[in-house]
């Protein structure tokens, strides 16, 4: 009921300005990323559900891998641990490509 009177004596354009201001938490992309160190038909591992703003190691040796992005952000890849640095790759949603050892979604 205290909600239904602040949003009448303030107006609802007023809500909304507030709800957006709020920090809001990293999120989960639905879906999977996949990697393979020995190309195409191999997987070496797998994010399920990856959260965005996260730097993810990935396993394995001898970088570039290939990759597949089924979640529904852009999966951005660096040389540097921490993803620091200019970023060497990127693959959009539902597509393939090459990644390095540490990526970052979003």
């Amino acid at each position: 009921m205290l909600g239904v009177k602040l949003v009448r004596a303030a107006g609802p354009g007023l809500l909304v300005a507030a709800l957006l201001t709020l920090p809001m938490s990293a999120h989960a992309a639905d879906g999977g990323f996949y990697w393979s160190t020995s190309g195409v038909g191999g997987q070496d591992g797998a994010l399920s559900s990856p959260k965005s703003g996260r730097c993810y190691s990935l396993r394995g040796d001898n970088p570039p891998f290939y990759a597949s992005n089924y979640t529904g952000w852009t999966v951005r890849s660096y040389r540097s641990k921490g993803c620091k640095g200019a970023v060497q790759s990127t693959i959009e949603p539902g597509a393939v490509g090459h990644v390095y050892k540490y990526v970052k979604f979003g």
